[in-house]
């Protein structure tokens, strides 16, 4: 199986439409207008015993979550278009506040002029939440009366050249996000922003299964509202990659990025920033029905309400194991640490959060159409603020329904 930070990243990311239709090796479509459309349906129940992320007096509740979903997908000779839509409404028992329905929606074109010039355009839109105790509620959720709501859009384009056997291949890549929060108080006003974005990667082969890979990206943050005219959020991000990207063996593939990265803000009483960043994955499967991932990376992300943006860094590693044919489990621990640049409380320093998740699933498949899931979670983070610590406990007891 190769993997690559491209594989990686459309695997983090796709739209959460496609998701469970993976779970199923074999789910059944049927034709809908010259598509082939997939519909999936997940039912479960969860636990959660500190709904808020509190360092005290926690929420607890059971919930229920429905989330229908469709992928549409048609093929046009080696080209591919893909539609995808799903919905995501969860009922807390306990605490109807935190109740939420959620809506994703994608389309996407995959387009092969010819061996030597590929087109991928993807649009995508959210109208999604924050929980109560995330993103800017961090340590003071209990101050909402309901999730924070947001819009988010995106356009994405990736233009290839040069064919997958050549020396060499060129990867220009342009995207624009739009975050919209519904609160409309000065203070949740001042989160609104783009993201515009254009990158470049450059593959050079090294070796039958081995490419150098060199990365430039450039990101401007825009930001609708400014707290402090002047000293706005505004920045211009720029970072510098070179690294390798390789399938060792047939078992064993991944890639590893080290560079620069260099964070300059519009107001001069910003602190400008520039340090080491690096990303790097490896992906060994000893056997078919057996793989372990190790994840890493440095980044840079807006800031959530203190300092003037986050230093994170993240590790991650995950076992993904068949059992029997129906039968697998899939166990990930992921830990880091945020640090948040630009603000400094006297007595108690730069503000540093450590994060840590835990995450158990088990997944059988009882009937080609119809795949359970039992699931547990913990999530702990440790700070220098003590009003922001917590632990969090998660059960999950799932239903992934298909054709």
């Amino acid at each position: 199986m190769k993997f690559t930070k491209t594989a990686l990243i459309v695997a983090l990311t796709s739209s959460c439409a496609l998701a469970h239709a993976q779970q199923f090796e074999d789910a059944s479509s049927i034709e809908f207008g010259g598509f082939d459309l997939t519909p999936t349906l997940d039912v479960g129940f969860r636990y959660d015993d500190n709904i808020t992320r509190a360092s005290q007096n926690e929420t607890s509740s059971w919930s229920q979550i429905i989330s229908p979903q469709a992928v549409m997908l048609t093929n046009f000779g080696s080209s591919q278009v893909t539609v995808g839509y799903r919905l995501r409404n969860e009922r807390f028992f306990s605490s109807p506040i935190d109740n939420y329905t959620d809506h994703f929606f994608e389309a996407g074109v995959e387009y092969e002029l010819n061996s030597r010039h590929r087109l991928d355009i993807g649009i995508d839109f959210s109208d999604t939440h924050e929980d109560r105790g995330t993103g800017f509620s961090i340590g003071s959720g209990d101050d909402l009366n309901k999730p924070d709501q947001f819009k988010q859009a995106e356009f994405d384009i990736l233009y290839s050249y040069g064919a997958f056997n050549a020396d060499g291949r060129l990867d220009l890549n342009f995207n624009v996000t739009n975050r919209d929060y519904d609160i409309s108080t000065p203070q949740y006003m001042a989160r609104d922003r783009t993201f515009s974005t254009l990158g470049s990667t450059f593959y050079y082969r090294v070796g039958a299964t081995t490419d150098l890979v060199f990365d430039i990206i450039h990101t401007d943050v825009s930001y609708k509202f400014d707290l402090n005219a002047d000293s706005p959020l505004d920045s211009t991000q720029v970072s510098y990659l070179i690294g390798l990207d390789w399938e060792a063996t047939a078992q064993t593939s991944g890639y590893a990025k080290i560079g620069y990265q260099e964070k300059d803000f519009d107001s001069p009483f910003r602190e400008d920033f520039d340090g080491v960043d690096w990303e790097a994955g490896i992906l060994w499967e000893p056997v078919e029905y057996s793989t372990v991932e190790l994840t890493t990376g440095a980044n840079t992300n807006e800031t959530n309400g203190e300092g003037n943006f986050i230093r994170g860094r993240d590790y991650q590693v995950e076992w993904r194991h068949e059992w029997l044919d129906r039968l697998r489990t899939r166990v990930s621990y992921t830990w880091g640490n945020d640090r948040y640049e630009g603000q400094t409380v006297e007595s108690i320093g730069v503000r540093q959060d450590d994060l840590a998740r835990f995450r158990a699933s088990m997944y059988y498949q009882f009937r080609r159409w119809i795949n359970f899931e039992l699931g547990y979670i913990r999530d702990e983070r440790d700070s220098n603020r003590a009003t922001i610590v917590y632990d969090r406990n998660q059960i999950l007891i799932n239903a992934l329904f298909t054709l």
